[in-house]
């Protein structure tokens, strides 16, 4: 899922209680990510593109 500030939704995540799988992050691909585990198990990734440094 992409939207625009990752960091912003993952303070939403921890404010809501909505367990992170992986905490917000700059992979190598171009793409800041996070992870999060729907109550039914699921994965979801949430990102935003991000160019180069």
């Amino acid at each position: 899922m992409w939207v625009d500030d990752v960091d912003a939704v993952h303070q939403r995540c921890l404010e809501q209680g909505i367990e992170i799988a992986w905490p917000p992050t700059d992979m190598p691909w171009g793409v800041r990510e996070m992870h999060v585990r729907h109550p039914d198990g699921h994965v979801l990734r949430i990102g935003r593109g991000i160019g180069p440094s």
